[in-house]
């Protein structure tokens, strides 16, 4: 059985910091966050501030008439 030979890095470096990848985590985490409450934020503002009657879709509206007697 032939052993399997790994050659060692040939310039040595230090590992990445922990500290420095788990404040980028905490600062792409808090960007998904933000963006995901303002995106709920719109919708509902949508749905909430809409002239819509909740009629069915493509229901037309009544027709508008004059008051009788003009």
């Amino acid at each position: 059985m032939a052993e399997d030979y790994v050659r060692p890095p040939i310039i040595g470096a230090e590992p990445p910091s922990r500290r420095a990848a788990a404040w980028r985590f905490r600062l792409v985490m808090t960007l998904v966050v933000a963006i995901l409450a303002a995106g709920i934020i719109l919708v509902i503002r949508a749905i909430t501030t809409s002239d819509d009657n909740g009629g069915a879709v493509g229901a037309r509206l009544p027709a508008v008439t004059a008051p009788p007697g003009r």
